[in-house]
Parts: C-alpha cells; structure tokens; sequence
C-alpha cells in the first residue's frame, strides 16, 4: 500500500529539512525545534552503530513522556532496528522478564532508572548495552559489552520491516510478542490525520504513556507525522495539564478515561480556559456517560470514544456531530477498517445483535510472533477475535457491551490475574488467591484480590508485598479476605462467582 512516507523516519527527515526551526517539542522551559531534534536523533543514532548495533536488530525504551523519548525513538527507528518501549513503573522481575524475552542488543534508559536497570540485568548471559539520555537530548553510553549482533542486511521493506514490538496480556498467562511494521504504523497515522483532519498547527498534549498504544501512536507520532507541537508531560498532574491546555492553546487531547473524571471532579482556579481543544478523545476503557457529560458541562467540550487495540491499533472513533447524542458509542470503523459482530458460532450477526467483536485492518497484525496457539485462538482469517462484546447498528457505529475474557483493563494498561496471583501467592501467610476486575468510578477496571490467608495478615501488608514485585497498576486496589473459595467439583476455582 502506498504511504506519503517511506518509513517512519522519514517524517522527521521531511519536516527538518523543510520546517527545521518549527517547533517540534515543548516541554517546561525546553523548545525543540525540528532541526534540534534531527540533530540528537543523528548524535543518537552514531552512538547505537558505534557499539555494534544493526539493522533489524531489538533496541528497548525505557523513558518517560519527554523529547528524550521522541529523540530515542527516531533514532532507533532510522538506524534501522526495532523500538520495544517498555514501561517505566516496571519492576525487577518484570523488566528482566522482558529483556530476556525481547534480547535487545541495547535499551536506552533514562538516568533515574539505572539502578533499576542494572539489577534486573544481574547474571543475563549477554545483557544489552545500556545508554542513557537526559531531559536535554544529549545520549552517553553507560555499557557496551562485547556481543554477537543479531542485525541483518538486505533492502528496506516498509511492509515487512518491522518499526514497533509491543505486548498484550493473554488470560493463558505469557504476555504475547505484537510486531507491527513501517507500513502498518503509517497507515494507521494516515488514517489519524484524516479522521481528525491534523495539520502541522496543531497542538498536542502528550498525557498517555508512550509505553501504551494509545500515547505512542495517537500522540506522539501523531503530532510528529503532521508536523505539530508535542507537549509532553512526564506523568498526569491535573492542575498543570490544564495550565499547559489553557496556556499554550493546546487543541488536540487523548487520553483516558480516569483522566477526565479527574478534571471534570477539578475545583476550578484560576484562568482555565479549554476552548482551543478541537480533538478530545478518551481511549483504552469506556468514559461513562455521566462523566463524560459532567467534563462537558464544565468546561464546554464533549469527549469523543475511540476504540482499538495494541494488536489492531485505532479502529473506530465517535466522529460524527455531537459525541453526546451516542455516548456510550465508539464510532464508526476508519477508512479500511472492517468490524463485525459473531455468534458463539462465529456467524455474523445482524445489526443490533450483541456478539463478540471482529477486526479485519491493513493497520493490524494476524498474528502473535512464536505463539502459534494465542494465534490460533485470537485470529480467524487473518480476522482478530477481540474477546469485547458489542452491539454494530444499522448505522455502523459500534457499542461496546462488556469484556468476553477475563483480563482486567485498568486505565489502559492489561492486567493478568495470573501474574498478580502469583505475587500474592508467594507470600507465606496467604494460602490461596484469585484476582479479579471490578468497575471502577473511572469506568475502567480496578484489581480486587480475594485471599483466604493461613495466619494473620493485614491488606497493607499484602499491597506493600505486591508493590515490591509487580508494576503498581497491577497492585491490586482491593483486598477482601475469606475462609474460603468458591470451588467447582473439580477443584477450580469459581471466578465468576467473585
């Protein structure tokens, strides 16, 4: 398929060379103008080739919303390699989970994370070269071991090539590999800028993660496809992100849906003023109607639904007049996009029918890379299973009625029950487990574990525990204790039942 860039690098090579002193990053007292962040990336990418790393090659992420993150990403984007972003708030365990899962030849970090870095690497038997880049762009390297490189040559393929590795939970335990490529990715951004009709004007607020789906790609390589202005912010803070909206006449907003609920339950103070935003949109979890009808009330702007997914990127979005007149709605399809709604049986069903979700997408993979049986049960035809339950009608907008799998969705982030039972578990007070999702005033999911415990033991102390081992989205918000468990005659533990 034809894309107006030839790969993702290219957009900051076009605006550079055409727009070098437009302003592509403004973050506190920091202006990066387009110019200024083609010469890090370069700097960046000399630094990545001088300790050996080659095209095709894995090159991790760890960084928060900043120009650093958008200087790194370019540069491992133009060397030729693949970015794997990873999380911030992950925790030993974690991250050396995912090291050795992904066996990047480097992962560039920020300074504050070092120390966590180092201990997740200790004993891997050929740990990656470590970078670090500061708030200003500059990169150095803190390690560079001696390695065999995985790296290949050959022509660019923009349509096999691949730019981006994420991962998704499975309910089966194992987080699952998701590649996309050059292609996929500039499609969907294609899409974007249509859709929202972006020009090189706009101003975007980067409030989601750029380790999610929905920060990464709707924001921040939104914002640098169509050339705009990228306001980053580390981590949400209410009161600021409305400072910098009301002050820097910000005009394009994602995010999610606790976000909103934050603002909207925000004491006003002060000048805000959020009538430049043109583009508001709430992703990752549903924004319950009186939410979202509490934020227009206050501030004069109703949020729009778009739904999609890490294996299917945007998918649909509530474009048409006023989002309030469908608000439980998430739109109508993109251009290309294909949803349909299943039986059981896997038949479509007619309009206003409630069924499983069906995404077929030229932005969307067919595939979990090395998991032949999470492929084999999420896809059909090259068709993604999405486990949401929903409602097309005659209209195609979409309604999404609940979740058919039982991962927990908090703000975005998937959470596997399994991996945060297994945390709890290893405390030798508690004797079994099992964690659950319940909604939350957010209209996501909050975590809530049930504990039957051998011997005394306090909620606080079983957070505390969990806080040590696993990222805190996934630190469950509730903990209920019980003599014991419902059970099956088998011996499995009734889920549904909690």
């Amino acid at each position: 398929m034809h894309t107006k860039f030839a790969d993702f690098g290219a957009i900051l090579s076009r605006h550079a060379t055409a727009r070098p002193e437009a302003i592509a990053i403004k973050e506190g007292e920091m202006t990066w103008r387009y110019g200024d962040v083609q010469r890090y990336t370069n700097a960046l990418i000399r630094l990545l080739r001088s300790i050996g790393v080659h095209r095709h090659e894995v090159v991790a992420l760890m960084v928060p919303n900043s120009g650093a993150f958008v200087v790194a990403f370019f540069a491992i984007s133009d060397s030729g390699c693949v970015v794997a972003p990873f999380n911030i708030r992950y925790q030993q365990q974690e991250l050396r989970y995912y090291i050795e899962d992904t066996m990047p030849a480097a992962i560039i970090i920020s300074p504050e994370l070092r120390s966590t870095v180092a201990a997740a690497m200790e004993g891997i038997a050929q740990p990656p070269a470590i970078l670090t880049v500061d708030n200003d762009g500059h990169a150095h390297i803190l390690n560079a071991p001696n390695r065999a490189t995985g790296g290949t040559t050959g022509p660019f393929d923009p349509g096999k090539d691949y730019l981006l590795l994420q991962y998704t939970s499975g309910s089966t335990g194992a987080p699952k590999r998701i590649y996309r490529t050059h292609e996929q990715l500039l499609l969907e951004l294609e899409q974007l800028q249509s859709a929202f009709e972006l020009e090189p004007s706009d101003r975007f607020i980067g409030v989601a993660p750029f380790s999610h789906v929905n920060g990464l790609v709707r924001t921040m390589m939104a914002s640098m496809y169509v050339g705009g202005t990228l306001y980053p912010m580390a981590s949400f803070d209410r009161r600021r992100a409305l400072d910098i909206i009301t002050n820097e006449r910000i005009t394009y907003f994602g995010g999610v849906p606790y976000m909103f609920v934050l603002l909207a339950d925000t004491p006003m103070r002060g000048q805000v003023d959020l009538s430049s935003i043109r583009v508001a949109f709430s992703a990752s979890a549903p924004l319950l109607e009186p939410d979202n009808r509490r934020f227009c009330a206050k501030y004069g702007i109703a949020v729009r639904q778009l739904y999609g997914s890490t294996e299917t990127g945007t998918i649909s979005v509530n474009l048409g007049g006023d989002p309030l007149e469908r608000p439980e709605s998430v739109g109508t399809p993109l251009s290309g996009v294909r949803i349909e709604v299943i039986d059981d049986r896997g038949l479509e069903l007619p309009a206003n029918q409630e069924g499983e979700v069906v995404i077929s997408s030229p932005w969307a993979i067919t595939a979990y890379e090395g998991n032949e049986r999470a492929t084999e049960e999420a896809f059909v035809d090259g068709k993604y299973r999405s486990g949401d339950l929903g409602i097309l009608d005659q209209e195609n907008y979409l309604q999404l009625t609940g979740r058919k799998k039982f991962m927990i969705n908090r703000g975005g982030f998937k959470v596997n029950p399994l991996e945060v039972e297994k945390a709890i578990l290893s405390m030798d007070k508690v004797s079994e487990a099992v964690v659950v999702g319940q909604v939350s005033r957010f209209g996501d999911e909050s975590v809530r574990a049930v504990v039957v415990a051998g011997e005394t033991c306090d909620p606080d102390e079983i957070i505390e525990h969990c806080r040590a081992r696993i990222a805190d989205y996934k630190v469950p918000s509730v903990i209920e204790f019980r003599d014991e468990l419902p059970k099956s005659q088998t011996g499995k533990i009734l889920r549904h039942e909690l």
